[in-house]
C-alpha cells in the first residue's frame, strides 16, 4: 500500500500541464509528501532538474531528509542536463534571462545599476529578475525607488508596467489562498468561480477546469474539455498531451479502487458470514462451483484494506461526494469516536447529508442523516442484492430492513441489538452469523436499519468488542446530530463482549474447523482495527498536500506567465 499511496501522491502533485524540470521546491514538497524514494528518482531521471546541486544545496537537502540515493539522482541529472554554459561578458542580458539563469542576471544588473542609477529600464528588468527569484521583498523595495521617479517621463512605462505586474502577481496569489481553502472545505462552487474570475485567457482558465474535474472524478468531462480548449498553434497542443495522459492513469486508478471497493459494499461476500466451510459433507458444496473467484477474494478481505481503499480514494478525487460519504463509513470502521464526529460535522457543514452503505436481509440501501431537512431516512440501494446462501439462511438471521423518514424532532427512541454471532443455520457447518434479527439502528415510531456496510466483516477480522464499540459510535453520533437529550436510547455495550473475534484472513476452511482457534489470526484482527485509525491519519496528511500541490506546485505558472509578457515585451528581453 505504501508504493501505491506513493504513486497516487505522485499523479496528484504532478501537473497537469506542460512538462517541466523540476525545481528544487518541487524536491522538497515530493519529499514531504512522502513520495517513495524509487518514484521521485524515476520522476527526476524522466523531467530533470533546473537547478544547480551544489554543496550548499546538497546540504540544504539532506538536512530536509533526501536520501544519499536521491542526492545522486539529482546529481547526475544537474551533470547531464542540457544546460547554457557560466555567464561570460559577452552573455547578453536577454540570453540571461531566457536561460532562466536569474541570479547571475541579477548581480549583473546591480553592478550596472550601481553605475547609472537613473537607468530605468535596468531597474524594471531587475525587479522582474526578482520577481522570477521569488525574491519579493527585494523586488518591492526595488519598485520603490523606481515608482518615486513616476514624474519623470523617461521613468512612467516603466513604473506603470511593473506596478501592473506586481498587482497582477499579487491577485495571483489571492486567487491561490481561495482556491486552495475552497478545495479543502469541498466547496466546487467557490473553487470554479475562483478560476472564472482569473484575468487569464480562456485556454489557462480550462486547464485549471481541468483539474477540478479529475479531483470530482469526472474524467469524461475533462478529456471533452481538454478536446476544446483553443490552442494557439499545433506544437501547444502536442506538448499538451501530458494531460490526456494524466487523465487516463488517474481514470485507470480510479476504477481499481472502486471495483475493489465494490466488492466490499455489493457482492455476495458483503453479507458473508465468519467462515464458509467447503465440504462435500456440507450445504456449502452445492454453491461453491460458481462462487469459487469470489471466495478466494475472502482471504484479503479486512477492515483495515478497506479503510485503506477508501483512503486512498480520497486523495485521488478529494471533491468527489461518493468518496466523501465512504470517508465517512471509513472513519466509523476505525472506532475513534472523536475523529468521526469531527469528520462527520465537516461533511454536514459542507454539503449537508451524509450517506452510510448499509443492508438488510435481502436488499442494499443507504442511511442517509440530512442536517438541512433535519431528517434521517433511508433510500434505496440499486445493487442486486446477493448472498453466499440465500433464501432461509438469511431470512433467519438478517433482519429486514424497515424503511423510514424521521424527521429529528419526532424521533422518541433508538434502539441498537448487534449481539453476539451464533454458529450454526447450515447443517453440519461452522458457520458463524450475526445474532437473529440483529440491527444497528431502530427507531420509534418507526424504522430499522440492520447492517452498516462491513458489520459482520468487523467482527471477523478485529472481535466483537471492536463491532460493538463501532455500532455504539454510530448510535452516539446520530444522537449528537439530532441533539435532542430527551430520546429513550439503548445502544450496544462492548463491555458486553464475549467470546474471540473469528478471523476471515486465513481463506477458505475444511468443514469443522473454527478460525477463531488460530491464535496467530485472532491476535492479527484485533491489531488490525488499532493500524485503521493510523492509516485513516497518514493519508489524511498526505491529503491535505494534495491539495496544496493543486496550487503551489506547477499548476499556477502558466497563469503567472502571463502577468510577465506586458513587462517582457516592454524590456524586450525574449527578442
Amino acid at each position: 500500500m505504501k508504493i501505491l499511496r506513493a504513486l497516487l501522491l505522485t499523479l496528484l502533485l504532478a501537473p497537469v500541464l506542460f512538462a517541466q524540470a523540476l525545481s528544487k521546491q518541487d524536491v522538497i514538497e515530493l519529499k514531504k509528501a512522502g513520495v517513495d524514494d524509487r518514484v521521485l528518482i524515476q520522476q527526476i531521471q524522466k523531467d530533470g532538474i533546473s537547478f544547480e546541486l551544489n554543496a550548499a544545496t546538497t546540504i540544504e537537502l539532506k538536512g530536509l531528509g533526501v536520501s544519499d540515493d536521491v542526492l545522486s539522482a539529482l546529481l547526475s541529472s544537474g551533470k547531464t542536463a542540457n544546460r547554457p554554459a557560466p555567464a561570460t561578458q559577452n552573455d547578453s542580458v536577454g540570453a540571461l534571462y531566457k536561460a532562466g539563469r536569474f541570479p547571475e542576471l541579477a548581480d549583473r544588473l546591480k553592478t550596472t545599476l550601481k553605475a547609472n542609477p537613473s537607468d530605468y529600464k535596468t531597474q524594471a528588468l531587475l525587479i522582474l529578475t526578482l520577481l522570477k527569484m521569488k525574491e519579493n521583498d527585494a523586488a518591492h523595495a526595488e519598485y520603490q525607488q523606481l515608482a518615486a521617479h513616476n514624474q519623470d517621463p523617461a521613468a512612467v512605462r516603466y513604473v506603470n508596467q511593473v506596478k501592473a505586474l506586481i498587482d497582477s502577481l499579487q491577485a495571483t496569489e489571492e486567487a491561490k489562498t481561495k482556491l486552495i481553502a475552497a478545495v479543502k472545505d469541498d466547496r466546487v462552487a467557490d473553487a470554479t468561480a475562483v478560476v472564472d474570475q482569473l484575468p487569464v485567457s480562456l485556454m489557462q482558465k480550462e486547464l485549471l477546469r481541468i483539474n477540478l474535474d479529475l479531483y470530482q472524478g469526472k474524467f469524461d468531462q475533462a478529456r471533452d474539455r481538454f478536446s476544446k480548449i483553443p490552442f494557439s498553434s499545433y506544437a501547444e497542443k502536442e506538448r499538451s498531451g501530458k494531460i490526456l495522459e494524466n487523465i487516463s492513469a488517474a481514470e485507470a486508478t480510479y476504477t481499481k479502487l472502486v471495483s475493489r471497493i465494490e466488492f466490499y459494499l455489493h457482492s455476495r461476500m458483503s453479507p458473508v458470514e465468519c467462515s464458509f466451510p467447503i465440504s462435500a459433507t456440507t450445504q456449502g458444496a452445492a454453491y461453491a462451483p460458481q462462487y469459487t473467484e469470489d471466495f478466494k477474494k475472502i482471504a484479503s478481505m479486512s477492515s483495515n484494506e478497506y479503510v485503506s481503499l477508501v483512503s486512498n480514494l480520497n486523495q485521488l478525487v478529494p471533491l468527489n461526494d461518493d468518496a466523501k460519504n465512504l470517508s465517512f463509513h471509513a472513519e466509523l470502521l476505525t472506532g475513534n469516536y472523536g475523529q468521526l464526529e469531527l469528520l462527520g460535522d465537516k461533511l454536514l457543514k459542507d454539503k449537508g447529508r451524509i450517506r452510510i452503505p448499509f443492508f438488510g436481509r435481502d436488499k442494499y440501501f443507504e442511511l442517509v442523516i440530512d442536517s438541512e431537512r433535519k431528517h434521517i431516512y433511508t433510500e434505496p440501494d440499486l445493487h442486486p442484492f446477493m448472498a453466499t446462501f440465500p433464501g432461509k439462511f438469511t431470512e433467519n438471521y438478517w433482519a429486514e430492513l424497515v424503511p423510514f423518514d424521521l424527521p429529528f424532532d419526532q424521533i422518541k427512541a433508538l434502539d441498537q441489538h448487534a449481539g453476539r454471532f451464533q454458529y450454526g443455520g447450515i447443517a453440519g457447518s461452522n458457520a458463524a452469523m450475526i445474532a437473529r434479527q440483529s440491527y444497528a439502528l431502530k427507531f420509534e415510531p418507526n424504522g430499522v436499519a440492520p447492517n452498516y456496510a462491513l458489520m459482520n466483516i468487523l467482527y471477523c477480522t478485529a472481535g466483537e468488542k471492536a463491532e460493538l464499540t463501532v455500532t455504539r459510535n454510530l448510535g452516539e453520533y446520530i444522537l449528537h446530530v439530532i441533539g435532542n437529550n430527551s430520546i429513550k436510547t439503548d445502544l450496544a455495550d462492548p463491555s458486553k463482549a464475549k467470546g474471540a473475534p473469528n478471523g476471515l484472513l486465513t481463506g477458505l476452511l475444511t468443514a469443522g474447523v473454527s478460525m477463531s482457534a488460530n491464535p496467530a489470526v485472532r491476535d492479527a484482527g484485533i491489531q488490525g482495527l488499532a493500524t485503521d485509525q493510523a492509516q485513516q491519519n497518514a493519508n489524511y496528511q498526505a491529503q491535505q498536500v494534495a491539495f496544496g500541490s493543486f496550487a503551489n506546485q506547477e499548476t499556477f505558472n502558466f497563469v503567472e506567465a502571463d502577468a510577465y509578457t506586458g513587462l517582457e515585451e516592454l524590456l524586450g528581453v525574449l527578442n
